[in-house]
């Protein structure tokens, strides 16, 4: 894997451009660098005060109870705002601390609501950081102790670090990645733990009944293995 030629497009390079550069001043032999696409930062919209007075306005406008209620709109309004506030705060607080900080989340939008799987990842149990999980990354490759290696499929994983730009230096690489290539870095220590998501997509009788026939089976799980084990006492 030393030409650059050898990995595809994954992004566009100005997705990774401010990204900070890596941090090579200390040698640390246990450090593993991944390569891969970042996922997007995105900032979770407000509506400003002016929109949300003008919506309120609206709403209670077109109702003749709630204009009686409220016989001066703008007082009405904003004391409406001052309260919508003060609750989103608090549930922004408790909802962020108390979920995104401890678990990941799955979520489908089916046009009406959306459908949230919470899922416990074990970190905060080894006494992790709870803002542990700093990016999340599609992996292709990685390097360790000098030498660079790819990924049989690319790897969506939750990771403790944030990306890093790549340094191609003359060859405008690294490892093969190029960063006008959508590629980023991150430099995690391996007894570092992250979470890896495997994740596939096809239709249930090839993922359901096709796979689950004799001979295309994956590794047993544990009831598996426990129901065909040897029923024996032990001496």
């Amino acid at each position: 894997m030393s030409g650059c030629c050898g990995n595809p497009g994954v992004g566009k390079g100005d997705d990774v451009s401010g990204l900070p550069v890596p941090d090579y001043a200390v040698f640390n032999p246990g450090e593993v660098r991944l390569y891969g696409r970042p996922a997007s930062k995105s900032i979770i919209p407000v509506i400003g005060d002016d929109d949300l007075a003008a919506a309120i306005k609206k709403i209670i406008e077109e109702n003749a109870e709630l204009k009686e209620n409220f016989k001066n709109l703008e007082e009405g309004s904003k004391s409406v705002i001052d309260v919508t506030k003060k609750t989103e705060q608090w549930k922004n607080k408790y909802y962020f601390e108390k979920f995104f900080n401890q678990y990941i989340m799955l979520t489908a939008f089916n046009g009406a609501y959306f459908n949230v799987l919470h899922v416990d990842v074990n970190i905060l149990s080894c006494g992790a950081d709870p803002k542990y999980i700093k990016s999340i990354g599609v992996i292709y490759g990685y390097a360790f102790e000098g030498h660079c290696y790819k990924l049989p499929k690319p790897q969506i994983m939750y990771l403790p670090e944030e990306p890093k730009k790549i340094l191609g230096g003359d060859c405008g690489c690294d490892c093969g990645f190029a960063p006008e290539l959508g590629y980023a870095v991150w430099q995690i220590d391996k007894r570092k733990r992250v979470i890896a998501l495997d994740i596939r997509s096809d239709d249930l009788q090839t993922l359901i009944l096709d796979e689950n026939m004799p001979g295309n089976r994956s590794p047993q799980a544990y009831a598996q293995s426990m129901s065909m084990a040897p029923q024996r006492s032990r001496e």
